[in-house]
């Protein structure tokens, strides 16, 4: 009975060691690249001849960089419209179709309509 009890009691200290020395910190971290730092998305097809390169080697060059996400146009739907009564024109409210934007503000006069969807940029 008594070798029982030990062998728990090593148990238990062992385990409280192993949890212990391997805690884990839930640190979050968010890395943004230089804007060389993106992948090449065309690549130079043009190689240069024996005279001009070391035995005819040298390194292919990027010629077009992918763009960051947050650089392109997305598409923005029209969420409400009313006309304001300081001012007397048509707003037009749309909702961004990309997360964690938010809505974008147009103003016309109020005899035009607003269209239903355009184009626009991220903030």
């Amino acid at each position: 009975m008594r070798r029982y009890k030990v062998s728990i009691l090593v148990t238990v200290v062992m385990v409280l060691v192993w949890s212990h020395a391997y805690q884990a910190s839930a640190a979050g971290k968010t890395y943004s690249g230089s804007d060389g730092a993106a992948h090449c998305t065309l690549w130079s097809t043009d190689r240069l001849r024996w005279p001009q390169t070391i035995l005819g080697r040298e390194k292919a060059e990027c010629r077009r960089r992918a763009e960051r996400s947050t650089e392109g146009q997305i598409q923005c739907r029209l969420k409400r419209t009313y006309i304001d009564a300081e001012s007397g024109e048509r707003l037009c409210i749309y909702q961004r179709a990309a997360t964690g934007q938010g809505d974008l503000t147009m103003s016309m006069s109020p005899q035009f309509s607003c269209e239903r969807s355009i184009s626009c940029k991220q903030e």
